[in-house]
């Protein structure tokens, strides 16, 4: 099931016993998590019928016992309890704590779910499919995937979130919007709230605001960190380094986008040199329309040879790394040096 058919289906109030909610898409998944509790949990009744579990594989993490003992207990004056478990250790990658026995008791247990209780196993990364208590749940409960919405889904979601306040934002504003703070709706969420005030008494929310007051996020940063790198500004280059480590991002990580920037810069360099449009780059290499478009006005500033030597370069940062043979500060640190160097 898409999340569209859940909030369909929870509206209509048609809910299943048991249900498993994972994805990136994070604020839309704790929306859907809020409608449940506005259909099922009477107003001032609410601790009385909801449980809420964390899943982690510690001593601390809930076990199918205590999961299976809250879905048991009786409503108080309600239909339906709620019993939350917010990423069950038994359904993500890693080893639990008795997760033979743990799968074997909560399997037993959804054969027969009392129609008291809406269990709900929400997950912030993905199922890990090679586990039995996953494929026990895709047969014996609702499963709803929250991805990354796309930028059609994500201006519609935009313009809806603005109505309120008696503004929208222009069509060729929502891809740098997109580029600058993320996909995520709850980054977008806080940055819209910032654009909305900048503007003050417009209605519009214009591609200039987006690109005056939106703070960039890593990949953006990335961008700008290579521009400044290709215009021999290595200190800007490092001042935006900076800032992306300040926000909490580690040197391995930066590295990993910087390769990641340098392969797309390399691929599409090849691409246009095959003549491919810049309209079947963004599709084969999934990107919107600004990203492309920036990615490709890189990609033109490096000839073919210096493009290949740029990916060459991450590739020996990271391996030097993994290697053991230099430190991630040392390696990145020369990464920027030889980036600066490329021609």
């Amino acid at each position: 099931m898409n999340y569209e058919q859940f909030f369909r289906d929870v509206q209509a109030g048609l809910l299943r016993p048991v249900y498993l909610l994972y994805g990136e898409e994070q604020f839309v998944k704790a929306r859907a998590i809020e409608r449940l509790r506005e259909k099922l949990l009477p107003p001032g009744l609410a601790e009385l019928n909801e449980a809420v579990f964390e899943g982690g594989g510690g001593a601390s993490g809930a076990t199918a016992v205590q999961i299976t003992d809250a879905a048991e207990m009786l409503p108080v004056m309600a239909e339906r309890r709620l019993v939350l478990v917010n990423d069950w250790a038994p359904l993500i990658a890693g080893k639990s704590r008795d997760e033979s026995g743990e799968t074997d008791r909560m399997t037993a247990w959804l054969e027969n779910p009392p129609d008291t209780c809406c269990l709900v196993f929400s997950l912030r990364v993905p199922p890990d499919g090679r586990k039995k208590m996953v494929t026990a749940l895709k047969k014996r409960a609702e499963v709803v995937e929250f991805p990354l919405l796309g930028d059609p889904q994500i201006e519609k979601w935009l313009n809806q979130a603005l109505r309120p306040v008696e503004k929208r934002i222009a069509h060729d504003a929502v891809a740098p919007l997109i580029f600058m703070a993320g996909r995520s709706l709850t980054g977008l969420n806080q940055e819209l709230a910032k654009l909305a005030a900048y503007v003050g008494e417009r209605a519009i929310i214009a591609r200039s605001d987006v690109e005056e007051i939106v703070t960039p996020s890593a990949e953006s940063t990335i961008f700008q960190m290579i521009d400044a790198l290709m215009e021999r500004r290595p200190d800007a280059a490092r001042r935006l380094l900076k800032s992306l480590l300040e926000r909490g991002e580690t040197n391995v990580g930066a590295l990993v986008m910087i390769t990641r920037q340098m392969r797309m810069i390399a691929h599409i360099k090849l691409m246009r040199a095959k003549g491919v449009s810049l309209a079947e780059i963004e599709r084969a290499l999934a990107l919107n329309h600004y990203a492309a478009s920036s990615a490709a006005r890189q990609a033109e500033r490096f000839s073919a040879d210096a493009a290949e030597e740029g990916y060459r370069a991450c590739v020996e940062a990271d391996f030097a790394i993994k290697s053991g043979r230099m430190r991630d500060e040392t390696a990145l640190d020369q990464l920027m040096w030889r980036l600066q160097e490329v021609k």
